[in-house]
């Protein structure tokens, strides 16, 4: 039987959700079925070595290196014509079955290129609930109406697909995102290790709302309480201005470790998770940690509360909420026994519905929209 071609258009090689996303479906993806390309519209990132191991094809329609400079983004912009020529080249040379886009520029310039081309099917993976510039929305409307299929990683992207950008229900499926449960499993700390030490992966940019933990943690230090270790996992725009907070504060149990590539040596050493987020689609970190056994206090919003129910597996806080976040973290350094119990609870929920949630079980799902 021919393989089937497989187009996965993506923005970079950045380190982030969606990238990992692609990396575990395309490390699941069943070869003797499918032959897949990849293709980034803007630029390479640290986590291009780890797609290289898979061997799959790379092509840079875009730039080869990304920059988060403002004289990069107007140079991509003025270079879009070109970026959506160089599409069209390569789709003529392959003549792929079937494209699958994900991120918003990735989804613009895939999915228009391969309807010119005549590409018959035009797959988008939506990940977020963010509102953006009237512009960018019509663009990606017009995506989203040339696709074939939608996929929306939880059930408040599905609602956000239809109520925001208009998209029937009937061409959107729900699929969560994946992981790899035996190595994350492999992060799990013994009960007889608990500190408790906190801790967040992600990006280092307001929308992740680090600086509320910090709020939190000066209001706790006020009272005179001593302070648990916190572990900083990532990097972004706002890491200089946590880390002057911190040291102006002197918040001295932080540690800021910038941009991992391998995050388990971090991951194992936390306790508790804390993802105080404005806006979220779902949070691949969060499956992570609730495989990797951590208690959750996360935002209730958008996909987390898919995830998580307030003190049944896991705490949710109010977003931009200091003081919700403050009574959190200092509940579970005060109560070891009942934090200890919510953290069990919430592994058992993940393990009870890891079907939905292994990457394994999620690529096969992939397989079928695929085919």
């Amino acid at each position: 039987m021919e393989k089937k071609k497989i187009v996965f258009i993506w923005n970079n090689f950045l380190i982030g959700g969606t990238e990992q996303v692609l990396l575990e479906i395309l490390n699941n993806l069943d070869k003797s079925r499918f032959k897949a390309s990849i293709i980034t519209i803007l630029g390479s990132g640290p986590m291009e070595s780890e797609f290289r191991k898979l061997e799959f094809p790379i092509f840079f329609a875009g730039p080869k290196k990304y920059s988060s400079s403002l004289l990069f983004k107007v140079r991509w912009i003025l270079s879009t014509p070109c970026i959506l020529l160089r599409l069209i080249v390569f789709f003529k040379k392959n003549n792929p079955d079937t494209i699958i886009t994900s991120l918003y520029q990735a989804d613009i310039l895939g999915i228009f290129s391969a309807w010119l081309f005549g590409v018959k099917r035009k797959i988008i993976i939506h990940h977020d609930v963010v509102r953006i510039n009237p512009i960018f929305r019509w663009l990606k409307i017009k995506a989203l109406n040339k696709a074939n299929k939608i996929i929306a990683i939880s059930n408040e992207v599905k609602t956000f697909l239809q109520e925001y950008f208009k998209v029937p229900a009937s061409k959107i499926e729900v699929i969560y995102n994946g992981i790899d449960f035996e190595k994350f499993s492999s992060f799990q700390k013994p009960d007889k290790d608990w500190e408790p030490v906190f801790g967040i992966i992600a990006r280092l940019d307001k929308i992740k709302g680090h600086i509320y933990i910090l709020e939190a943690l000066k209001k706790i230090k006020s009272e005179g309480v001593k302070l648990p270790a916190f572990i900083f996992v990532g990097d972004g725009p706002e890491r200089k201005n946590l880390e002057i907070f911190a040291e102006e504060n002197d918040l001295t149990n932080i540690k800021f470790v910038g941009e991992v590539l391998e995050i388990g040596k971090y991951l194992k050493q936390m306790d508790v998770f804390v993802l105080p987020s404005l806006s979220e689609g779902l949070g691949i970190s969060l499956i992570e940690a609730l495989v990797a056994k951590k208690l959750i206090i996360a935002s209730n919003i958008g996909g987390i509360r898919e995830l998580i129910e307030h003190n049944k597996t896991g705490i949710l806080v109010r977003p931009a909420n200091v003081d919700d976040l403050y009574q959190a973290i200092k509940w579970v350094i005060e109560n070891k026994n009942e934090a200890l119990k919510l953290r069990t609870a919430s592994f058992e929920w993940i393990n009870k519905n890891r079907n939905l949630f292994d990457s394994k079980d999620v690529s096969k799902k992939y397989s079928e929209v695929l085919s």
